[in-house]
């Protein structure tokens, strides 16, 4: 049976627990640890929703799904309590699930939220079903400008209609989560030809050694339960990498060298050696002058020899 799972985590940029429209919607309330943080998983025509709040330490915290919003009706669901609020560990799941093809399904833009109720505030966090809402990103390289040889990182995530996958959105994420595929160059019949060195992994689509022959616009196919949309990332522009100073030589050890070390290291112990051997040869000069000397002055004098042999 084939699944989809879909994590659902926003960042609010006002003050947690305060009531924030958006456009004239209301917004959910997050907490960066606690969450709550919502995934889904399809099952053939039922969906599976399931939210979990974590590092909880009031003991009289509660979850719940509720229809249209964290103030409507609750829906049937299971509840599992783990950890200890004395310590902060305190996790609650809370799971439901609903037809959402067939008989009894589910009508299209119905909303489900979970709201975490505690001593310290209300966190909220809901999904839509719906169609899909998919968004190109690029992962990586994480610098404007694309080098020839680079591996782009290309991503499709489902992120309704919220500007910037950091910021607050201005509705709630659509259910099921969609199926990705990818493709160069959009085209009536989808075909999902990717060129040479292009592989899709875990719905990201992974371009490395990129080169003129990855240069284009590739798509993004986001399907689910109720219908398909597109998302478009374009590639051009790609230039020479610019020239990179060579690292220090690193050894088997791993260990990187410095050479400038060595090389001053090699000129100083040249410069004392050559002291050393000047001060051998100025001493031995020395020595050699003064034994010369000496031989020369206790030879006699060729008028003491003269002297001699008058006197005979």
């Amino acid at each position: 049976m084939a699944q989809t799972t879909q994590r659902v985590r926003w960042i609010c940029l006002c003050l947690v627990f305060a009531t924030v429209q958006i456009g004239g919607v209301l917004a959910a309330v997050t907490d960066p640890d606690v969450g709550p943080l919502i995934t889904d998983s399809l099952d053939e025509s039922v969906l599976g929703l399931k939210c979990t709040a974590e590092k909880l330490s009031d003991p009289t915290a509660t979850i719940a799904w509720h229809l249209d919003g964290p103030d409507g009706d609750q829906v049937i669901f299971a509840i599992k309590i783990e950890g200890d609020a004395a310590n902060g560990t305190l996790k609650l799941t809370a799971t439901t699930s609903f037809n959402v093809s067939g008989t009894g399904a589910v009508a299209k833009d119905t909303t489900y939220a979970c709201k975490v109720a505690r001593g310290a505030g209300t966190l909220w966090q809901a999904v839509t079903t719906g169609d899909p809402t998919p968004r190109s990103l690029r992962v990586e390289p994480d610098r404007e400008q694309l080098y020839y040889g680079d591996t782009l990182t290309l991503a499709c995530p489902n992120y309704g209609t919220q500007t910037d996958p950091d910021t607050l959105p201005a509705d709630p994420l659509t259910v099921p989560s969609p199926q990705i595929d990818w493709q160069l160059n959009f085209t009536d019949t989808w075909t999902g030809s990717l060129p040479a060195g292009a592989s899709v992994e875990d719905s990201k689509l992974i371009i490395t050694n990129l080169g003129d022959s990855h240069v284009g616009s590739y798509t993004c196919r986001a399907n689910n339960t109720y219908g398909t949309r597109f998302a478009f990332y374009p590639v051009d522009n790609l230039m020479d990498a610019p020239p990179t100073t060579a690292p220090p030589t690193t050894p088997s050890s791993g260990v990187a060298v410095n050479n400038t070390g060595a090389i001053v290291g090699g000129v100083i112990g040249g410069i004392i050696a050559a002291i050393i051997l000047g001060a051998l040869a100025f001493f031995g000069y020395q020595h050699y002058n003064k034994s010369q000397t000496a031989r020369i002055s206790s030879q006699p004098s060729q008028s003491d020899e003269e002297g001699k042999l008058n006197s005979s």
